[in-house]
């Protein structure tokens, strides 16, 4: 009996090392306004756009949960862009994730989608990851980037934009993609693991004799 307790406290103690993470974003599902006024990015969403005819912002029309989500939208305009981003301190070296979900109403989508992480410190970027280009389909979707940050960085700009520069799935530089349900975390290193793990080992062991 004991035993069996002591391995199931085991399971949860390695299980929390990968649960316990926390979503660093603030307002993860969009549901206080974009913002369009430059530095400093920490703390709030921050959209842009290339054109008249794109569009970063907030919608009740879709949400995923909630009441809010963002559209970002072009409207018949080559070599143009849209999208938001929010810099989110980071801890140096760390393992990453940025994944949200995203959904397209438009039919033909004729726009392109790109998600990275711009790795930065207080001056300037220092690095950053290719870009994902998941396309998004007619119902919620999610989309996952993980990534280490460089050890000389200190926060990450985690970007979510649309673009007709190419790569579009169809022609006509005309799309819509809806956002919603966005996290960022930092994910436990394989050393607190190795760390965790042994100590665990030794209580089921003591419990055999």
């Amino acid at each position: 009996m004991l035993r069996s307790i002591v391995l199931g406290a085991a399971i949860l103690g390695l299980a929390s090392l990968g649960s316990a993470a926390t979503n660093l974003l603030v307002d993860p599902s969009f549901e206080s306004p974009l913002t369009f006024d430059g530095p400093p990015f920490i703390g709030s969403w921050e959209g842009f756009s290339g054109s008249p005819n794109a569009s970063a912002a907030n919608s009740t029309v879709s949400p995923r949960s909630g009441a809010g989500h963002v559209a970002l939208a072009i409207l018949g305009d080559d070599n143009s862009f849209a999208g938001l981003f929010q810099d989110v301190l980071v801890p140096g070296g760390a393992p990453v994730t940025f994944s949200g979900w995203h959904r397209t109403p438009s039919t033909a989508l004729g726009v392109a989608t790109e998600m990275r992480i711009e790795w930065r410190n207080a001056t300037s970027e220092v690095g950053r990851t290719p870009n994902l280009l998941t396309l998004p389909g007619s119902a919620y979707s999610e989309f996952s980037l993980t990534a280490n940050a460089p050890a000389n960085a200190d926060r990450g700009r985690f970007v979510y934009a649309i673009q007709t520069f190419g790569g579009e799935p169809n022609p006509g530089n005309n799309g819509t993609v809806y956002l919603d349900d966005f996290s960022v975390v930092v994910l436990p290193e394989p050393t607190s693991i190795a760390l965790v793990a042994p100590a665990l080992v030794g209580m089921l062991r003591r419990t055999r004799r």
